[in-house]
């Protein structure tokens, strides 16, 4: 069976009593199945030409679905794929008994993938709307038993614009099979193995050259070079990459390539879109080797930038700065491994639209070969910083200042600590509750100065911390929410309990130590506005 998110909703909403086919506790019946398929066939006529996103549960009995009420269809996603793998017995023809081949199968009886296949054939040859692909598939041994998943690449033709393989690792053996001149976004999976197979003298930079309108991009990667592409020197120098192409890619990109050169796929770095979004994982010096080629080839375009080093056992000596560059348009910046360690944090002064930052500090601690601390200070000028996010081990965190900058970033709304190793319910509370202080004397300050004559700032704007939400592990939840509930009865917010009450100021600008008895309206507003959230987490990737 199938579903789309309009469609569930739609369901759960008309006929709450019918259960949830999402729910692991409910036993399905064939006469339950049968009825809950006629209810939403029937309910199809009605919401289907609505639909723009389609998710295949495979298997699928896909001619029943209306081919010509989903004629806005435009991103299919494929998951549960186990089920396409092509058995042993299918790859031999078939013949029957009399000695002769079937007519109706030709030899080969169709499949759940042919049906499948038959379906996007169908639909972009009558509509031709489909431009997003996302295929999911478990992990097999493909000398064992081939896929043949990537015929549903192949068919969706010259018109695919995002291909989102992350959660089908062999996807990188057939590259060289998927139509590239309209790609826009790209996603493999970021494991080193499976690594991708070309033929001589071909190599990953070479294939994102057949890629010209590429913005989006997500791998696991061995190369230095691997944006060379968008390089002048790529088209000049005449490499082996930029002159030699497969049989099958050349083949396929005949009708793109520029004829004055034969053999390039394209004619210059001129051609190739600007990335806006990049997502590298591979070994340190790698990593940091295209990000610094990344934020200098794509300083006006680059929107989303996440680079994430493995350990490869000798620390790197290559900087990671664009302290000479602007990237204006720059609003996430994840970093984990070895570059959240050498990172150039002077750098994030140049990105004025910069808004969240994840930091991991994961792998080997290179104290001694970089006796500089890294300037986090400069963190506090990045006034556009709205969300963080940290990992790593607390108490290394802590001996590098961590708790005096964050409780100093007065534009922060959302702090994540869940990767955050060793922090205990008193640390997070402390943070908290620091913040809260910091920005009831800031507010203080800039208040006297509004009322004094002087300009009055963009904080005095507000009568509360911004700090909105912190997301910490489960375990705390106990310890935090104790202490929590204690200061919200000591500031009002719950009944308090004690024979002596406490005093309220209702000037804005008044802020008092809780002790002395009087507590300021700005921080009573900002303990109401603050919220928890605890999730459940993991170790730490690295």
């Amino acid at each position: 069976m199938f579903h789309d998110p309009m469609l569930h909703e739609t369901f759960m909403t008309l006929f709450p009593s019918v259960p949830n086919c999402y729910m692991s506790n409910v036993v399905w019946y064939p006469s339950m199945v049968a009825v809950r398929n006629r209810i939403e066939l029937a309910m199809m006529d009605r919401v289907m030409p609505q639909v723009t996103s389609l998710t295949v549960s495979m298997p699928i009995h896909v001619p029943r679905i209306k081919l010509s009420l989903m004629a806005n269809l435009r991103r299919l996603e494929v998951i549960g794929t186990n089920y396409c793998l092509l058995p042993a017995q299918d790859l031999e023809w078939r013949t029957p008994q009399n000695g002769g081949v079937s007519p109706l199968s030709f030899g080969q009886v169709m499949n759940r993938l042919d049906r499948m296949l038959m379906f996007i054939w169908d639909h972009q040859r009558l509509f031709g709307t489909l431009r997003e692909l996302k295929i999911e598939n478990k992990t097999v041994l493909t000398a064992e038993q081939p896929s043949r998943l990537i015929e549903l690449v192949e068919a969706m033709g010259d018109r695919l614009e995002v291909l989102d393989v992350q959660f089908w690792p062999e996807a990188v053996f057939y590259l060289d099979r998927i139509p590239t001149s309209q790609l826009r976004c790209l996603l493999l999976h970021t494991n080193k193995e499976p690594a991708p197979i070309f033929e001589e003298s071909r190599s990953m930079s070479g294939f994102l050259s057949c890629c010209p309108k590429l913005q989006e991009l997500s791998m696991y990667t061995g190369e230095k070079e691997l944006l060379k592409a968008w390089k002048h020197e790529f088209w000049t120098q005449g490499t082996s990459d930029s002159s030699t192409l497969s049989t099958s890619a050349s083949t396929f990109h005949q009708s793109t390539m520029n004829l004055g050169q034969i053999g390039r796929p394209y004619s210059g770095a001129f051609d190739m879109v600007k990335m806006k979004r990049i997502n590298i994982v591979g070994l340190a010096q790698n990593v940091i080797a295209i990000t610094n080629d990344a934020t200098s080839l794509f300083a006006s375009s680059l929107e989303v930038l996440i680079a994430r080093s493995w350990f490869s056992g000798k620390l790197t000596t290559i900087p990671l700065s664009w302290s000479e560059l602007t990237l204006s348009r720059l609003t996430d910046l994840d970093l984990e491994g070895e570059v959240a360690w050498i990172f150039d944090y002077a750098s994030l002064l140049n990105c004025p639209r910069l808004c969240r930052i994840r930091l991991a500090f994961t792998g080997p601690m290179p104290s001694r070969s970089f006796k500089k601390q890294p300037a986090i200070d400069n963190l506090l000028r990045v006034f556009s910083l709205k969300d963080l996010e940290l990992v790593g081990n607390w108490e290394t965190l802590f001996n590098r200042g961590w708790p005096a900058v964050i409780k100093k970033l007065l534009h922060l709304e959302r702090l994540d600590l869940t990767g955050c190793e060793g922090i205990s319910a008193d640390h997070v509370y402390n943070i908290v509750r620091d913040s809260i202080n910091h920005s009831s004397q800031q507010r203080s300050s800039e208040g006297n100065d509004a009322t004094s004559g002087g300009n009055i700032f963009q904080e005095y704007m507000y009568s509360y911390c911004r700090l909105h939400w912190v997301i910490v592990s489960k375990r705390l939840e106990d310890g935090i929410k104790r202490q929590w509930d204690d200061l919200k009865r000591q500031f009002g917010c719950l009944p308090y309990r004690s024979s002596i009450p406490y005093q309220y100021s209702t000037s804005a600008g008044s802020s008092l130590p809780v002790e002395s008895g009087v507590v300021s309206a700005f921080e009573q507003a900002s303990v109401k506005r603050i919220h928890f959230s605890f999730v459940v987490t993991a170790r730490p990737s690295h």
